[in-house]
């Protein structure tokens, strides 16, 4: 018997009555809409190996803010994600600040997906463009991927995939008003029009502003969103959503690692507030900040043509036009520079898929996955200004190039099915990976501002400039699942994620002289990229004990064609190349379920090791010494919980994630210490409140024991401690507490 079903046999025999625990509604519309548990029935006959946290997660864990799925999913093992501040909205630099099992995201792909589409990108806006009441659960996918979910730019650590809330077939509103430190406000409205003939249509909107909780600056967020389904029969359904979000905040600066051995200190440091007056002083609040709007649509059709045939059709888009200001030091104080990277692409694709059922020992599923985005990255439009007597001069370009689109393309197959104590799902997906061309052209001080204007008056530059590389290459997949008895199962999954980085244009501009001075072409040094490939095996049980389900798991990573800063004797230069190979391992633990009648439980525990395979040479006379080290910015240890107890209509869910030292370098020199955070979340239910049918009080106070720590370490997986780009450190956010009144009517 499942959790499900024993809760539900609780509820019919009165023993969780409603004076004892306020337990709301389990389904709506074939959704989880206000779970009870925190994670999803394990179901020991599916061919997967997911974590899926339910709407009781989102609504407890998220924090005050509501707006990431990534402050969820952090409480499931190997799961490393620490904002800079309790929003979550600020990330360190241009990617997730997300490490799963050790490792983190590469190049311009996004970990999130919506719907199991692809629509997240780097660097650019939309990060936060789903407010979490319109999600229904989150899908945590960090070993085992099917082939219809290794999608998008990349998939090296896995995907976050949040499942939108669809319309309800009952006429509703949610309002949410929340407020609380650092002058914190957000408003959330929801409203679903309940059936009308074959149509069910939600709107919501949210605001959300919040004062930076070190140093000077703000964060202001809106967020739209409308949800339309149709189903006219038994046999055709068409969702469809539309997101506009407009994300505007200030950043917050970084440390040194001699800064963070002394945090007593240097914990609330931050840009300068008053803009400075000195010229080449870069250090002001209001010239490191980013401003994005995002416009997103995703659809799913659905035609179920017999009871043994399904076509399923995901179209998807994204447009996010923005920038991003930031200061940039160099070692001459002269050419300290204030940069402005302009954004303006598109991201979209589709989705197809064909299901028919031959037998329970035998289920086919064929599809196609198209996906297309523009760069950035790399960077094509990113112009420098210097500081002269405290303000900006326009002083030429960082880039200036025009770059072709990145192009994917996915045929899949996949088979699967159930016979006596066995479930199996094996899959390859074929795939045609295309970096667009870069044509690269000169930049100095005496360009025009304009973009258009400066690309048609420079000169073009050969040397910095590459053609269109494809990459192509096969992506399996195998599920096995014994079900040893009733209530445990044992399972071994594998699969290969991907992943490319784009950083070599950068670097071969920022050292162009010194390439050139050598007869170096950056085609040259682009021929011999090859895409990263991991090849990830699992081995674990899943096992029912009453109310409460276990899964301990091994799990062991190969790793193809990592990204390693090398010295090349044949060119006498140094430049990253995909020559690398690392190893990880680790195990892992996780548990919830019901404690009892009133006390429910999450559990998550983890041992990470992630580390090159080989040393590198550095130069012309040295070798790096870094073979075996533990990868920067990746825990070996964590362990996090969260336990709510119902009293009545109260409940009371405190929280702590422990996070083990890391490291800032490969070479393992620069040690950051442990930290552990605690969190508290009470919340009433109350009945009839300002006529809504139920509301929800919340109050919930963050980092209580006003921890001083570093969140996020901004450091490239082979950085050096010697290296001129230096690994930078952002502390993380002190205590606060928040409150919020959630009425449905």
């Amino acid at each position: 018997m499942n959790k499900k079903s024993i809760v539900l046999s609780f509820i019919t025999a009165g023993i969780l009555a409603a004076n004892q625990i306020s337990i709301e509604q389990i389904v709506v519309n074939g959704v989880q809409e206000d779970a009870y548990f925190f994670v999803d029935d394990t179901n020991l006959s599916d061919a997967k190996n997911i974590q899926t946290f339910t709407s009781r997660s989102i609504s407890t864990l998220s924090t005050h803010a509501n707006m990431n799925s990534y402050t969820v999913i952090a409480f499931s093992p190997s799961v490393n994600f620490t904002p800079a501040d309790a929003a979550g909205s600020n990330e360190p630099s241009f990617h997730d600040p997300i490490r799963i099992r050790g490792k983190s995201q590469t190049g311009p792909g996004g970990v999130f997906m919506i719907n199991s589409m692809p629509v997240s990108s780097n660097p650019g806006g939309g990060k936060q463009m789903v407010d979490i009441q319109n999600i229904a659960s989150i899908d945590l996918l960090k070993g085992y991927m099917s082939v219809d979910k290794n999608l998008g730019f990349s998939s090296l650590i896995g995907k976050v995939n949040m499942n939108i809330l669809a319309p309800s077939e009952e006429t509703k509103t949610t309002l949410l008003q929340s407020f609380g430190s650092d002058n914190f406000q957000r408003t959330f409205i929801r409203v679903d029009s309940g059936k009308i003939g074959d149509f069910r249509v939600f709107g919501s909107l949210s605001t959300l502003s919040n004062n930076k909780t070190k140093g000077a600056g703000d964060l202001e967020r809106t967020n739209a969103m409308v949800g339309v389904s149709y189903n006219p029969n038994d046999t055709f359904q068409t969702d469809i959503y539309a997101i506009k979000n407009s994300d505007e905040h200030h950043n917050y600066d970084s440390l040194t690692y001699q800064q963070t051995q002394d945090l007593k200190r240097y914990f609330n440091k931050d840009y300068a507030t008053i803009k400075p007056t000195t010229s080449n002083d870069i250090n002001y609040y209001d010239w490191n900040k980013q401003d994005f709007d995002t416009t997103t649509v995703v659809a799913n059709l659905k035609l179920q043509a017999t009871l043994d045939d399904l076509v399923t059709f995901k179209p998807y888009y994204k447009k996010d036009k923005g920038e991003y200001w930031f200061s940039r030091e160099n070692a001459d104080v002269s050419k300290n520079r204030v940069i402005n990277w302009d954004i303006d692409h598109e991201v979209y694709g589709a989705i197809a898929a064909y299901e028919h059922i031959f037998s329970p020992a035998l289920k086919s599923k064929i599809g196609y996955s198209y996906h297309r985005q523009e760069p950035p990255g790399p960077a094509s439009d990113q112009k420098k200004y210097a500081v002269v007597d405290g303000e900006l001069v326009f002083n030429g370009y960082a880039t200036l190039a025009k770059t072709d689109d990145h192009i994917i393309q996915s045929p899949f197959l996949e088979f699967s099915g159930k016979f006596e104590r066995f479930n199996y799902s094996a899959g390859v997906q074929y795939q045609t990976f295309e970096v667009g061309a870069i044509k690269s052209y000169a930049s100095d001080a005496s360009t025009s501002s304009d973009y258009d204007t400066a690309i048609t008056s420079a000169a073009f530059d050969p040397y910095s400039s590459v053609d269109t590389k494809t990459f192509k290459t096969y992506l399996p997949s195998l599920y096995l699942g014994y079900r040893a008895t009733e209530n445990s199962a044992l399972y071994m999954d594998y699969s290969r994620t991907y992943g490319f980085d784009v950083n070599l244009f950068s670097t071969y501009l920022n050292k162009r002289s010194n390439f050139v001075s050598k007869g170096v072409t950056l085609q040259e040094l682009w021929d011999t990229l090859e895409l990263e490939t991991s090849d990830n095996i699992d081995f674990g049980a899943k096992i029912n004990l009453g109310a409460i389900t276990l899964n301990p798991s091994l799990f062991v990573s190969f790793v193809k064609n990592k990204q390693a800063n090398i010295y090349d004797s044949s060119y006498n230069v140094n430049y990253p190349a995909n020559v690398g190979d690392a190893f990880g391992y680790g195990a892992e633990f996780s548990a919830s379920g019901l404690i009892g009648e009133n006390t429910e439980f999450l559990l998550g525990l983890s041992y990470n090791r992630y580390s090159y395979s080989q040393n590198f040479q550095s130069s012309a006379a040295s070798t790096t010494d870094i073979k075996g080290n533990q990868l920067p910015d990746a825990p070996k240890y964590m362990a996090k919980t969260a336990i709510s107890y119902y009293l009545g209509k109260w409940s009371f869910t405190p929280s702590i994630r422990y996070t083990s030292s890391r490291y800032g370098d490969v070479e393992n020199t620069q040690k950051i210490d442990a930290f552990t955070l605690v969190d508290m979340d009470i919340s009433y239910k109350a009945s009839s409140f300002m006529g809504s049918k139920n509301t929800i009080f919340r109050a919930t106070a963050t980092n209580i024991t006003d921890e001083k720590y570093i969140s996020t370490i901004n450091a490239a997986d082979n950085i050096l401690a010697a290296s001129t780009t230096a690994s930078t450190y952002q502390t993380g956010a002190p205590f606060a507490i928040y409150f919020s009144a959630n009425l449905k009517y």
